[in-house]
């Protein structure tokens, strides 16, 4: 696959944010804003954008604050800037805002990973008019029983790594431990969870199409059923059209398993059914 375009922007907080863009080879059908977790960057999603590409969708994806591009060319890696957890969530949904302001023509999927889908659970719920679907992969429901993680390699011990709790296949662990720009610490008050850690508020729009999906043995919302009751929650705000998808013995990065192939035609086909044209 060919390098992606590269571009950036001012946020609202006056952080430059770094931003990556894939083209299909045709008309695109939508766009697709990927959303990456913490201690890591956009670039790792290189594989899923050019499924959702060779499927006939634009895609971008933004190095978040204090990750990346974004952090590295800026404040430092895990240094959120202005605002600190609340301003991550301004500047995502300024660069989901940029993105569609280039083609106000198609719709916008959310697409985020762990941190990138707790900070679009928030986007959600401000601007949820605005999205075409959400798609939240190793999410969990940020509230009571769900909001402790406690050690996420515990459950894989004896463990050849601290990071064998994100994949089942150790190159990609090796990948993830290799890379410069993963593995940091990101710094916030714990204080600023608070706008984070709240379950679904009912400003979620009902006709918002969600799609969440867990390992079976991930640490964040699967073998403790987070992710499950996230979805629960969505429905019980009587949002019409939420799916919950499990792949059982799969762990925390589910573009990442051995079961790769399987959750990007999955998150393909759903796509393809929330699309219209």
């Amino acid at each position: 696959m060919s390098e992606p375009e590269s571009s950036s922007f001012t946020d609202p907080g006056g952080v430059t944010v770094h931003l990556y863009r894939w083209v299909p080879a045709g008309p695109p059908r939508a766009l697709v804003h990927l959303a990456h977790g913490m201690g890591e960057h956009a670039r790792r999603y290189d594989r899923v954008a050019a499924a959702l590409t060779a499927a006939g969708y634009e895609v971008w994806a933004d190095d978040h604050r204090a990750s990346g591009r974004t952090g590295a060319e800026g404040a430092g890696l895990g240094d959120l800037g202005p605002g600190g957890m609340q301003g991550a969530v301004e500047s995502l949904h300024a660069a989901v805002a940029h993105v569609a302001a280039t083609r106000p023509d198609l719709a916008v999927h959310l697409v985020g990973h762990s941190w990138g889908s707790f900070l679009a659970q928030r986007i959600a719920e401000r601007w949820g008019g605005d999205l075409a679907g959400l798609v939240l992969s190793g999410s969990t429901l940020l509230a009571g029983e769900y909001l402790t993680l406690g050690d996420p390699n515990e459950r894989f011990q004896p463990a050849a790594t601290p990071y064998d709790w994100l994949s089942r296949d150790p190159a990609e662990v090796r990948a993830y431990l290799d890379d410069p720009w993963c593995g940091f610490e990101v710094a916030f008050d714990v204080a600023e969870l608070v706008h984070l850690a709240i379950p679904p508020a009912d400003s979620i729009p009902p006709g918002l199409p969600i799609l969440v999906v867990n390992g079976s043995e991930d640490s964040v919302g699967g073998f403790n059923g987070g992710g499950a009751a996230l979805a629960d929650a969505y429905r019980e705000l009587g949002v019409v059209d939420v799916t919950y998808r499990e792949y059982p013995g799969a762990r925390h990065e589910l573009f990442n398993e051995t079961n790769r192939d399987e959750v990007l035609a999955d998150l393909v086909a759903w796509l393809d059914a929330h699309t219209a044209g």
